[in-house]
């Protein structure tokens, strides 16, 4: 049985699903060479001069914390 993208629920690819940092789970590979959304997005990492992934659904609950806190209009 084939991993399914816990964003969209579609079954990943293993070549194209990258892990979140956040969450762990698996999503579709952001990239830009396509003109949809996404499942997740690219978080560059300065002092780990490393990229990360991001999922859409943990991407979206760290900016209503934020807004919850007054940090962000």
């Amino acid at each position: 049985m084939a991993e399914v993208c816990h964003v969209c629920g579609k079954p990943l690819d293993e070549i194209y699903s990258v892990s979140c940092m956040v969450c762990g789970r698996k999503i579709h590979f952001p990239s830009a060479e396509t003109a949809d959304k996404g499942c997740g997005h690219i978080v560059t990492q300065w002092y780990a001069c490393a990229l990360s992934f991001e999922c859409n659904r943990c991407s979206e609950q760290k900016q209503f914390r934020k807004i919850e806190k007054g940090k962000l209009s």
